[in-house]
């Protein structure tokens, strides 16, 4: 029998989409199934469908060898120290020059107090490049189209102070992107993120994963105004897609820079003012410069193809699965 492994997602989440490819790659070894536990007991979750307790689409963590939630909070699981023995947990690792995504390996200790100097994976998502992949888009004018894709409402973008400022520049045409956006935003939130001026340059958004493509693929630069630790899967995506990238938080858009497939703006000083403008000088610099825009985009692309494919990094996640599995039947 495979080892079963829960992965519990955070919906609507990119994330989903990522772990499907670990899904992919991985699913000769090891039966994944991505799902919540329903409230507790677990024991005859399937029957309890009928009194409306629970959902089908459901599942007993007791019926897996491994789990791996989304995040390092978001294991739903009562009580958690039941399983604290089976959990694999994934930490993003903000100090890391590579903004590295860090494993620890099934522990009996809490989340909370696991990471320390646990013994730990450093693992890398891939890029499908042949998803994210350059092709032409048509455009309705002749402005350079400055893109932000995510969630704009996350207050450590400062949509405000660093992205908004770039509708100054002349011959440059703002694309929003959010990845969501609430009926519910209240005035003050609007507010805090640019206020009309952000309303007025969202064209879409709210696209799941084989919608990203396109949308990049609309952007001739692509920002990410993100001055602390995130995921920055985007950035991959972007650069694969062709599109140079203007980016200030460390970890791959610092690496995408150096090896010339983007600019890195460093604001680990987090001087607003100093970053706004050195970002509005980069965008400025690839706006007037096609020559460049398309030599960046080639090296971007190239990068990714070279660093990031999911090929190159599988075989660090199927260590870690093992490693894992290992661990828990110690416990």
């Amino acid at each position: 029998m495979k080892p079963r492994i829960l992965i519990i997602p955070a919906r609507r989440h990119i994330l989903e989409a990522y772990y499907e490819y670990i899904i992919r790659y991985l699913g000769d070894e090891f039966y994944f199934e991505q799902g919540y536990p329903p409230q507790p007991p677990y024991k005859d979750i399937k029957k309890r469908v009928w009194t409306g307790e629970t959902s089908p689409l459901e599942k007993n963590p007791d019926d897996f060898d491994l789990i791996l939630p989304h995040f390092t909070t978001h294991f739903f699981l009562d009580p958690p120290e039941k399983y604290y023995h089976k959990m694999v947990l994934a930490f993003l690792e903000p100090g890391s020059a590579h903004q590295d995504i860090k494993i620890i390996g099934a522990t009996n200790k809490p989340c909370e107090d696991s990471f320390g100097d646990a013994p730990h994976h450093k693992l890398r998502f891939g890029v499908d490049t042949s998803l994210f992949a350059p092709f032409p888009q048509a455009k309705r004018d002749g402005l350079v189209h400055v893109g932000f894709l995510g969630n704009i409402q996350t207050p450590r973008r400062y949509m405000k102070e660093l992205f908004m400022p770039l509708k100054e520049l002349e011959g440059v045409k703002l694309d929003i992107y959010p990845s969501i956006w609430h009926k519910h935003t209240r005035p003050d939130e609007i507010e805090n993120m640019g206020g009309q001026a952000v309303i007025d340059n969202i064209v879409g958004g709210d696209v799941w994963n084989t919608g990203l493509p396109n949308i990049y693929n609309r952007m001739d630069i692509y920002v990410r105004c993100d001055i602390d630790a995130g995921n920055q899967l985007s950035i991959g995506e972007a650069a694969a897609c062709g599109v140079p990238v203007v980016s200030c938080d460390p970890g791959v858009g610092k690496e995408l820079a150096e090896t010339g497939g983007g600019i890195y703006i460093d604001a680990k000083d987090r001087d607003l003012v100093r970053v706004a403008k050195e970002i509005k000088e980069a965008v400025a610099e690839l706006a007037g410069d096609k020559g460049k825009r398309e030599e960046m985009g080639n090296k971007g692309r190239k990068f990714i193809e070279e660093n990031y494919t999911w090929e190159k990094h599988i075989p660090a996640w199927r260590k870690f699965f093992r490693k894992g599995l290992e661990n828990a039947k110690k416990m």
